[in-house]
């Protein structure tokens, strides 16, 4: 009889950290240089407590039920409820989805195509993601595996090629010297990580599942890896002050690049392209876990229509906010309250399941 496919231990790493590397890149420095100053690369390390407080029940139900949150939900809480909790959580991801890609049009109609309309841009991304959506769990990781060296190998060459410019005097003090502003630097620095809520959907095809808080954990680890370095290059290279006032300052390092005696100058047109790549792979992790959600919540299995029912909807949601700051102020109270639903339910259920001792034994 032939095996079921199933995903590895290094599978589940690669697609936690590609989700985890998405539409933040471009500002996730100037995010953390407001926040903390010179402590900015401190405040990255931070940020991965609120995905492993997420993970830790998320894989310990997983393994225990054998399904995703989705489903154990129900036995733990009851019906109701859960219908209620897998509805906010498909109202968060469609939320998300639709300001992130609102994101993605407005960097890329005032850095690239300035005489493009923005909605020409998120219709096309749109489309693609929502096809790449029609797959099942399994082909979705593969998807993941496939962008991975393209999105994560060229940023490091990138990095590597700032090591030299890099002062460690715009670095000090490590401390910083703004910690007033940590909290609301904590939530900035925890938002990139929330959609590695899409473990939940994936444990049940692990070959492996005992070991999906390690993939978890360790998919989140590299991820943060990458952050830290690009906050570590843009402040060494500008400084705290000079980087709040860089509205892209990734995108701005990346222009001041140039190899062989200015043979190859124009590495933004580089880094946008890896950027793209980024955004999709976030944003399609986002897009499943709407789909799958929507499915769930009207008992549906056809992922291709679920994909395709949204698609409209997410566009115009998306094209709703009147102005790139709307869009901002939008997306800044959308990330607390997906921290607070994401890490906050998961915990929740785990809690009711230890109490109640529900749950079978640990699937392996």
């Amino acid at each position: 009889m032939r095996r079921k496919p199933t995903l590895s231990m290094f599978q589940i790493v690669i697609v936690i950290a590609s989700t985890s590397f998405g539409v933040a890149v471009l500002s996730f420095p100037r995010f953390m240089a407001e926040s903390a100053d010179t402590g900015a690369p401190l405040l990255t390390i931070s940020g991965i407590i609120g995905p492993i407080l997420m993970l830790i029940p998320l894989t310990l139900l997983g393994r225990r039920f054998g399904s995703s949150i989705f489903d154990y939900g129900e036995k733990l809480c009851g019906k109701w409820l859960a219908r209620l909790f897998n509805s906010l959580l498909f109202i968060y991801f469609t939320l998300s989805i639709s300001l992130g890609f609102r994101q993605f049009g407005d960097v890329l109609t005032a850095v690239v195509f300035r005489k493009t309309p923005i909605e020409i841009c998120i219709v096309l991304i749109l489309l693609i993601t929502a096809v790449a959506c029609r797959r099942n769990e399994l082909k979705f990781s593969y998807i993941h595996l496939f962008y991975f060296p393209f999105s994560f190998l060229p940023f490091l060459l990138i990095i590597f090629i700032l090591l030299p410019r890099i002062s460690t005097l715009n670095l000090q003090p490590v401390l910083g010297m703004n910690a007033e502003h940590w909290g609301g630097g904590m939530i900035k620095a925890t938002a990139p990580y929330l959609t590695t809520f899409i473990i939940t959907i994936l444990i049940p095809i692990m070959s492996k599942p005992s070991k999906a808080m390690k993939s978890g954990l360790y998919g989140v680890m590299l991820s943060c890896f990458i952050y830290l370095v690009m906050v570590i290059a843009v402040l060494g290279v500008y400084g705290t002050e000079e980087t709040k006032k860089l509205l892209y300052p990734t995108l701005e390092l990346s222009r001041s690049l140039s190899l062989g005696g200015g043979v190859l100058e124009r590495f933004d047109v580089i880094f946008i392209v890896i950027w793209f790549l980024a955004v999709f792979t976030t944003q399609y992790s986002n897009y499943y876990l709407a789909t799958y959600a929507l499915g769930k919540i009207i008992s549906v299995s056809d992922l291709r229509l679920t994909s395709s029912f949204l698609l409209p909807y997410l566009l115009i949601i998306a094209m709703l906010p009147s102005h790139v700051l709307v869009t901002r102020i939008l997306m800044n109270r959308l990330e607390f309250i997906g921290i607070i639903l994401l890490v906050g339910y998961p915990l929740l259920l785990l809690a009711i399941s230890l109490i109640g001792k529900k749950g079978a034994a640990a699937h392996e």
